[in-house]
């Protein structure tokens, strides 16, 4: 029986609470063709929808012969069904997402096989495949944007959680008081609510009494040496090490690879994270070391993209 060829290039979707990115991604992981634009999350779902259509129909177009599509995206959802859970940060004025069939609804539209997972475990899959993970079997990863993602290799391996669910441990509870730090899944003081790019920000304003700024605002005023900047820099790195230590301890990895639009600020909150951890850690480095060596994406904060596409090549 003649073989299939091997696929050398798939299209891809980065789908996350603020921007959506489609590209076509070979086999080697390099990115031919991409387009990254806003997404339409106020619109509602069904913009949101049409919108994956419109890029991804323009990328085949100019690609034709791809024959499979894999989306990352922000979850909860179900990677083996092809389900959105009603994702946590894709709710709007126009409301929940609900239970959304997204591969089927692709798959229809595109006329391709459509595969989906957890937009942090397909970054984590890039790392180990092309990225700063490469090489190491115990890894974690934390998308620092809209949200907190987090994804782990484990002896090797994806780690999934039961159900076919993925472990959203971004919602781990670090305050379950702190009314100032609210999450978009209806809790207080998750992890999330600290260590998002999105909550970072909403944290450090009142320092500054100015609604408008952003984290590129806050991350510029520190690097000038803005006492207020650094002040909320310094708050946000105890926070982060006090997640890392409950992720080491869960977890073990050997490496933490942050990602994402706030990991360009990792500057400023990186060394003084790795402080913390070290005194958090500091009983559980006798025999096995947990302390993680902590490290930037080197893929561009295209991690998500990347992962897509081995998702679509190797499921």
């Amino acid at each position: 029986m003649k073989q299939k060829a091997p696929q050398t290039k798939v299209l891809s979707y980065d789908l996350g609470g603020t921007k959506v990115a489609a590209g076509v991604v070979n086999s080697r992981g390099k990115i031919l063709d991409e387009i990254r634009v806003p997404v339409e999350i106020e619109k509602g779902k069904t913009a949101v929808l049409n919108q994956l259509c419109d890029l991804g129909q323009q990328l085949l177009a100019k690609h034709p012969t791809i024959k499979s599509v894999g989306i990352a995206s922000a979850g909860p959802l179900d990677p083996y069904k092809g389900v959105l859970l009603d994702p946590t940060n894709f709710a709007s004025s126009k409301g929940t997402w609900g239970k959304v069939e997204i591969t089927k609804i692709l798959a229809k539209k595109l006329k391709r096989t459509v595969y989906l997972e957890n937009d942090a475990a397909a970054a984590m899959l890039a790392e180990h495949w092309i990225g700063a993970a490469k090489g190491y079997d115990n890894a974690m990863i934390l998308t620092l944007g809209t949200g907190l993602g987090t994804g782990v290799i484990s002896d090797g391996k994806l780690l999934r959680a039961g159900r076919h669910l993925h472990p959203e441990a971004g919602h781990l509870i670090i305050h379950n008081d702190d009314q100032s730090a609210p999450c978009g899944c209806g809790n207080l003081g998750c992890a999330e609510a600290y260590l998002s790019g999105r909550s970072f920000a909403r944290r450090a304003r009142p320092r500054f009494a100015n609604p408008n700024l952003v984290p590129k605002d806050i991350a510029e005023l520190a690097r000038k040496r803005d006492p207020r900047a650094v002040a909320a820099f310094d708050e946000y790195a105890h926070l982060m090490a006090i997640a890392l230590h409950n992720y080491a301890v869960i977890y073990s990895p050997e490496i933490v690879v942050f990602t994402g639009s706030f990991a360009e600020a990792s500057d400023l909150f990186i060394d003084e994270t790795q402080k913390n951890l070290e005194k958090l850690l500091a009983r559980r480095r006798v025999g096995v070391d947990l302390m993680p060596k902590l490290a930037v994406s080197t893929l561009d904060n295209k991690a998500g993209l990347v992962g897509g596409a081995y998702v679509a090549f190797n499921r």
